[in-house]
């Protein structure tokens, strides 16, 4: 299975997604002024020097006011938690519990299920007696928990069909490849967009217009959603390189007061689709995802997921993709990945069947 071009792909996409986390975590709340200004073009894996305070207009930095969780053990909860750079954060722990729990119920889910898994995962950092097998990392798990399981946010979940919030709803798409439809039903715009990346000979014009036809789903961010889409990619299609497209996005689309469904869906995604539009290859895109800043851990996690849906995990840099593997251990992404391509083949494998049967019937 890991010699097919199914499995370049979906471990592309869960690589990526790695990838473009640890990478963009560095400079995650810093204005693209200051990421130049402090560092030049951050186009490699190592540690950066500590952050001056910014200069820039306070509404145009990401999140600042409001109290941020305290760290605890020297790490931030929702943070990466470990000193190497390539540990990912909370980002990927996200997109691998959606995948964990696919995995486990053997398809698609719906917000029961993902809460389910949740509620699961704190029973276990919380030393319950009883809890089904889930997965585990070393480090601040019990606040971790307490937050992404609060019981305020489980009940939020319950009650919907589609699982992963907006912009985090990749891994939906991969239980849907190649099928867009089923996705949009099942996720939102990134949930299409991997849906439609995973397709043999897919491009990032067809990935942006199934995005466009299926962004019904966002319900009342969809028609702002779509105006954003066709205005930023309509400005990456006169931008040389992505470090062009800076400074119009931050006068022109920056979220400045969250609720932060409304950044994922009308800030980040869109931003992550132009700067695959403009980007040459992953390396490039996650560069370029990088020098935008503002939550650079989210949008350039979502680069990395597409850019290695699109192009497989062979086209990743190979001394990024070594590196995050080798930090990242537990849970095994290359072996999730494999299940998935297995458990996607059968459910290909059964579909064709009903089909089959179907069409023996009109004979």
């Amino acid at each position: 299975m890991r010699e097919t071009k199914l499995f370049d792909k979906v471990y592309g996409s869960i690589l990526g997604a790695a990838i473009g986390d640890a990478f963009g975590i560095r400079v995650e709340m810093m204005h693209y002024k200051d990421i130049e200004a402090q560092y030049g073009l951050v186009d490699h894996f190592d540690s950066l020097p500590p952050r001056r305070p910014s200069a820039q207009p306070p509404m145009e930095l990401w999140y600042p006011f409001g109290e941020q969780p305290k760290n605890v053990a020297g790490y931030h909860p929702l943070g990466r938690w470990s000193p190497e750079v390539g540990a990912y954060t909370d980002d990927m722990r996200y997109r691998l519990m959606a995948i964990h729990t696919m995995l486990q119920k053997g398809g698609p889910i719906t917000g029961q299920d993902f809460a389910a898994a949740w509620l699961n995962y704190r029973l276990a950092v919380e030393g319950a007696e009883e809890y089904e097998p889930t997965l585990r990392w070393d480090g601040p798990e019990r606040a971790y928990a307490r937050i992404m399981a609060s019981f305020d946010r489980l009940m939020e979940r319950v009650k919907e069909q589609r699982p992963c919030f907006s912009g985090w709803d990749g891994p939906i798409g991969l239980i849907h490849a190649g099928d867009p439809e089923a996705a949009a039903a099942n996720g939102y715009a990134m949930a299409v967009a991997i849906a439609t990346a995973l397709a043999p000979g897919a491009t990032i014009e067809d990935v942006v217009a199934n995005v466009l036809a299926y962004s019904d789903n966002l319900g009342p961010h969809a028609a702002e959603f779509r105006g954003r889409v066709e205005r930023l990619m309509g400005l990456a299609a006169g931008c040389r390189s992505v470090l062009d497209l800076r400074e119009p996005f931050y006068n022109e689309f920056l979220i400045r007061f969250p609720p932060w469904d409304s950044v994922w869906t009308l800030e980040m995604v869109p931003c992550a689709l132009a700067v695959c539009s403009i980007a040459q290859d992953p390396r490039d895109a996650i560069v370029g995802g990088t020098m935008m800043g503002r939550d650079a851990d989210t949008i350039v996690g979502i680069i990395g997921e597409l850019m290695g849906a699109l192009h497989g995990a062979t086209a990743l840099p190979s001394d990024w993709a070594t590196r995050v593997e080798q930090l990242n251990p537990k849970p095994d992404m290359a072996q999730m990945a494999e299940d998935l391509c297995r458990l996607l083949a059968a459910r290909a494998q059964a579909q064709q069947a009903r089909s089959a049967a179907l069409l023996s019937m009109a004979q």
